[in-house]
């Protein structure tokens, strides 16, 4: 009996040396915090306090890119809990894959949107989210994975599908100077490096493009509760490019700050670049708030003497967890945005100098989930509520081909001009496996002026024209004028002869999708 306790007490000396050294360690220890728009990722909370203990419970194949393998579990950020419930944060528990320097990750999403405003051109607008009506589409095919070797790190994600066009014809910035940044940057959604220092609980410096964390969905739908998200998340920023640092000065605290080009923008839209950052505190297993906080930056093209500041606070509680009965868990989310727009003409408060008018963003979600029967099934209510004078987030449907670059005289963005906006879905999911969710979800969107797509549809007659800034005669030749008046000359016909798209006030859509992510 003594030989066999010694023997067992060598043995757990042994495992500790192995677990200190291991990249399993830190890489697999801790649990998913990839959120919104946020790019903290880890898995289960392990209870490794001895070896004995990690013997009991294996160790789980997620990893963590945020921290080293040398730190041990104790000392891992957030890693008292399991987070997979929070919306905007992947709920694979596990990364078969994982080795001790690289994890792997694959993502895809494909979707069928049935638009029952059934546009003659299947195109629809006004989201990051559903582009194309009655058709199946790839909206994400993404590859890459984390890297750690020591206390260096880095990450890399592909981008392809929908997204690698739709998101960068959002940013305006390549429209300033050469080299085409919308295509260099095309098909990458993440891609940096950055190094670790055992400080406290941690502390990173990364460089690079990094998903961002304002409107608290993911970037990625398999994260979310929804497919669609409501205006906060669809118009606030889901990618930053530039520098962050990462300081946990305890396991429940992140202090982020950011030095980046701009909002959403690979490049520096004028002559001052973007700072930010962010603070997430998750003081319990049942609650998470974040704090994200962005200003200085001139991000109008065009318009170097306007500035944008901007607040988007969002506080997620899980205030019910029974997984013993069919409904066994519930939680609600909600986040409140609030920014503005000053010099260049316009004003935070709509009294500025010369009476420039009102420039801001007010806005709000709230969503509420139920899992069932072992987290087989979801359900989620949600949706919320936008305010956008100015229109300066909005997105721009994409009339003839326009992009933040060219613009549309259909749907003007000038100083003043009103955009509010409401929305609500409704979001059924099916989750057998960890990595795969089958999503069912019923939305209605609504804004007080025409602006989603209608049965004429958003393409002139025989397709794009190649001059989206400009009106377009009924023939679908360019006007070669973004004045109506002229338009209406040049067009020969008065104005029975110039093409106009077909918006309306509201768009109802349902969505199937189906989501993979390893």
């Amino acid at each position: 009996m003594v030989k066999e306790l010694e023997a067992m007490k060598q043995r757990i000396a042994e495992l500790e040396a192995e677990l200190a050294a291991s990249g399993a360690t830190a890489s697999d220890a801790a649990t998913a915090l990839q959120g919104a728009k946020e790019n903290f990722v880890s898995g289960p909370a392990l209870q490794a306090a001895s070896p004995a203990a990690a013997l009991a419970q294996p160790v789980p194949a997620a990893a963590t890119p945020d921290l080293p393998a040398e730190i041990t579990t104790k000392s891992l950020p957030f890693a008292y809990a399991d987070w997979t419930w929070l919306n905007g944060n992947a709920r694979t528990k596990d990364t078969p894959m994982a080795t001790k320097y690289f994890t792997p990750e694959f993502r895809a999403d494909v979707n069928y949107i049935l638009d029952f405003n059934h546009p003659k051109d299947d195109t629809m607008g006004g989201s990051t989210e559903s582009f194309r009506s009655d058709e199946v589409q790839v909206e994400q095919l993404s590859f890459g994975g984390d890297i750690r070797i020591n206390n260096v790190r880095g990450r890399f994600l592909t981008m392809y599908g929908m997204f690698a066009t739709t998101t960068p014809r959002n940013d305006a910035s390549p429209g300033r100077g050469q080299w085409d940044l919308a295509d260099a940057y095309r098909y990458v959604s993440e891609a940096w490096g950055g190094y670790h220092w055992d400080v406290q609980h941690g502390l990173n410096l990364d460089a690079g493009i990094f998903v961002s964390y304002i409107g608290l969905f993911s970037y990625y739908n398999f994260d979310n509760w929804t497919y669609q998200p409501s205006y906060v998340s669809s118009n606030t920023p889901w990618f930053f490019n530039g520098v962050r640092v990462q300081w946990f000065p305890t396991d429940k605290l992140k202090i982020e700050p950011w030095f980046i080009n701009g909002w959403q923008s690979y490049g520096r839209p004028n002559y001052r670049p973007g700072l930010g950052g962010q603070i997430l505190y998750r003081p319990k297993p049942w609650v998470s708030m974040v704090f994200n906080n962005y200003g200085f930056g001139e991000d109008a093209v065009g318009i170097p003497a306007r500035t944008r500041i901007h607040t988007d606070d969002s506080i997620e509680i899980k205030y019910y967890d029974k997984p013993e009965n069919f409904i066994d868990k519930a939680a609600f989310t909600f986040t409140g945005d609030l920014g503005c727009e000053s010099g260049g003409g316009v004003a935070c408060t709509g009294t500025g100098k010369g009476g420039a008018p009102k420039q801001a963003f007010l806005g709000y979600m709230f969503y509420n989930r139920l899992w069932a029967k072992k987290d087989l099934y979801g359900l989620t209510i949600g949706g919320g509520q936008l305010n956008n004078p100015g229109r300066y987030l909005v997105l721009l449907p994409p009339i003839n081909g326009a992009t933040a670059i060219t613009g549309t005289p259909y749907y003007t963005e000038n100083p003043g001009q009103p955009y509010h906006a409401y929305d609500f879905t409704v979001t059924y999911d099916y989750m057998p496996s960890q990595f795969i969710t089958f999503r069912a979800e019923m939305g209605y969107r609504h804004t007080d002026l025409p602006y989603w797509t209608g049965r004429g549809g958003i393409t002139p007659p025989g397709g794009n024209n190649g001059s989206p800034a400009n009106y377009t005669c009924a023939t679908g030749t360019t006007a070669g004028t973004n004045v109506l008046a002229d338009a209406e000359v040049a067009c020969g016909g008065g104005i029975n002869s110039v093409w106009f798209p077909d918006l309306r006030t509201g768009q109802i859509a349902a969505t199937v999708a189906v989501l993979v992510k390893f």
